[in-house]
C-alpha cells in the first residue's frame, strides 16, 4: 500500500452511508417511568376490585331466619301483661295459671298462662270481669298446628285476617249475652316457628262504659307483639 493510500484509509470517516451510526443517550428514565406507571396501575386495580369484591360480599349475606325457644322461660305468665285488663276490672280475681311444657317426642313445647280480673270487692258483687289467656306453640318450620284458626263460637261473630304481624294470622270477634254482655277476642298469629294466641274474654255490668272490638284488637295486638318479642332468639 502506498502512503497515500495508507493516509486515506487511516482518516475517519464523515457521514455517507458507510458511517458509524450515531450513539443513543441512555433511556434509563423511560425504563424506569414505564415500570411505575406498570406497577400504580397493577395497584389501583387490586384495590378496586377488592373494594368491590367486598362490597358484594357484604351485600350477598343472607340474614339468619328469626327463630323462636322457649328456653329461659321458667314461667310463662312472664310473657303476659295484665295491665290493659285493669280498665275493665280492678283487681285479680285469683292468682295466675301456667304451664310449661317442654320439647318432647310429642310435642315441640308449648307455654300458656292465664289471668282474671274482676271488680268485686267483698260483698260488693260486680259483673265486671276480664280474663286474658296467652299460649305459645312451637312448631316444624313454617307449619302450622292443625286448629289454626278454627276458633269455635255460638253467638254473633265476625272474622278477619291479620296481615301485619308475624306471617299469618286471623282474629275472631263474638258477643253474646242478653241481660249481661259478654264478648270473647281471641287472636292467633303464626311466625316461622312458633304460633301465639290471645284470647279476652270480657264481661260488663249493663251500665258499664260498652267495649268496641277495636278496644279489645289492641290490647290483643299488643300482646301477640310482645310474646313474639320475648321469644324471639335473633
Amino acid at each position: 500500500m502506498s502512503e497515500a493510500q495508507r493516509e486515506h484509509s487511516d482518516a475517519p470517516h464523515r457521514g455517507g452511508a458507510g458511517s458509524a451510526p450515531h450513539p443513543r443517550p441512555p433511556r434509563t428514565g423511560l425504563i424506569v417511568a414505564g415500570v411505575l406507571g406498570l406497577v400504580v396501575g397493577v395497584a389501583i386495580g387490586f384495590l378496586v376490585r377488592g373494594a368491590g369484591d367486598s362490597g358484594g360480599t357484604d351485600a350477598d349475606a343472607a340474614p339468619s331466619p328469626t327463630t323462636y325457644s322457649m328456653n329461659g322461660i321458667t314461667n310463662a305468665c312472664d310473657l303476659l301483661d295484665p295491665t290493659p285488663l285493669t280498665q275493665w276490672a280492678t283487681r285479680p280475681k285469683r292468682d295466675p295459671v301456667h304451664t310449661e311444657t317442654p320439647p318432647s317426642a310429642n310435642s315441640l313445647g308449648r307455654l300458656e298462662c292465664e289471668v282474671d280480673y274482676t271488680s268485686t270487692v267483698g260483698d260488693d258483687y260486680s259483673f265486671d270481669r276480664a280474663a286474658m289467656v296467652v299460649a305459645a306453640e312451637f312448631t316444624h318450620d313454617e307449619s302450622a298446628p292443625s286448629h289454626f284458626c278454627t276458633m269455635r263460637a255460638s253467638g254473633d261473630i265476625d272474622m278477619g285476617l291479620v296481615t301485619d304481624i308475624g306471617t299469618r294470622g286471623c282474629w275472631m270477634w263474638e258477643t253474646y249475652g242478653d241481660l249481661v254482655p259478654n264478648m270473647t277476642y281471641e287472636m292467633e298469629v303464626q311466625d316461622r316457628n312458633m304460633m301465639v294466641r290471645v284470647r279476652i274474654d270480657l264481661t260488663r255490668e249493663p251500665e258499664s262504659p260498652a267495649v268496641s272490638r277495636h278496644d279489645l284488637d289492641t290490647v290483643a295486638r299488643a300482646q301477640v307483639r310482645l310474646t313474639l318479642d320475648r321469644l324471639r332468639q335473633n
